[in-house]
């Protein structure tokens, strides 16, 4: 079924669930129907920011305080909401023997919480379904992408294709992948740092990059591609490999972050 259909098809389940739960409580249906109708639609559009923004922008993008702080005053504004619609349609119109209350009277304002609470929790648990299964998924693929590039690399290493070809002050030197630790672009030049020593020619790092098997090397910055097998350490803005600090530029964090655990 379509998203809107399923949305329909819950809060059709909600209206009948809690006409029922409540009607038998209080002995009349058709007023807790028509109360809880005209109450529906601060509920239908909390669970639709909620569901739909908050948790794919905030929660899964792990900024936890930020969706805790949004989702807080999002309930005590469409609590207050549903306030409104209780004491200026419901009691006036339908319920008029019933005493009003203050619009910011505690009891009535965290039952309304409660409510909003309570309508979330199937949309919500469902939502983090999917999203976790969509993790699931992008893990997978990346893990598809790894292993083919493994694979690449195996076949080329029994093709005897394991190393780096390039032009340094007018001889061609030969590296293998395994002994390049990283690469540094200075001014005009191109600087290869390696188990054996350094290497300066005169290739772009872009060209560099194209050169190199993603399995074992990452760019990491406009100026830095690092063998991943020689990191020792790493943060969020910086990579170690030996005595060398070497930065993560800001284009290039969300990349690292899939690559670097």
């Amino acid at each position: 079924m379509k998203k809107i259909e399923l949305y329909i098809l819950y809060w059709i389940c909600y209206l009948l669930l809690f006409t029922i739960l409540q009607g038998l409580t209080e002995g009349d249906f058709l007023t807790v129907f028509r109360n809880e109708f005209f109450s529906l639609i601060p509920k239908v559009v909390f669970v639709a920011i909620v569901v739909e923004a908050l948790m794919a922008d905030l929660l899964f993008h792990q900024k936890i305080v930020r969706f805790i702080v949004v989702y807080v005053l999002l309930m005590a504004v469409f609590a207050l909401m549903l306030r409104l619609i209780d004491n200026y349609i419901i009691l006036k119109y339908f319920l008029i023997s019933w005493t009003k209350e203050p619009i910011l009277s505690v009891a009535p304002f965290l039952y309304n919480c409660v409510k909003l609470q309570f309508v979330l929790t199937i949309p919500f648990c469902v939502k983090l379904y999917q999203l976790l299964n969509l993790e699931k998924v992008r893990a997978l693929q990346t893990e598809a992408e790894k292993n083919i590039d493994e694979k690449n690399l195996l076949m080329a290493a029994k093709d005897g294709d394991t190393f780096l070809s390039v032009k340094c002050e007018r001889r061609m030197v030969k590296m293998n992948f395994k002994d390049i630790c990283y690469a540094e672009a200075q001014g005009n030049y191109l600087v290869i740092f390696t188990m054996n020593g350094t290497y300066k020619t005169y290739l772009s790092i872009s060209d560099l990059q194209s050169k190199l098997p993603g399995v074992l090397f990452a760019r990491v910055h406009r100026s830095f591609i690092v063998a991943l097998n020689k990191i020792e350490s790493h943060n969020n803005s910086e990579i170690i490999i030996g005595d060398k600090k070497i930065p993560i530029g800001r284009s290039y964090i969300s990349k690292v972050r899939e690559i670097l655990p």
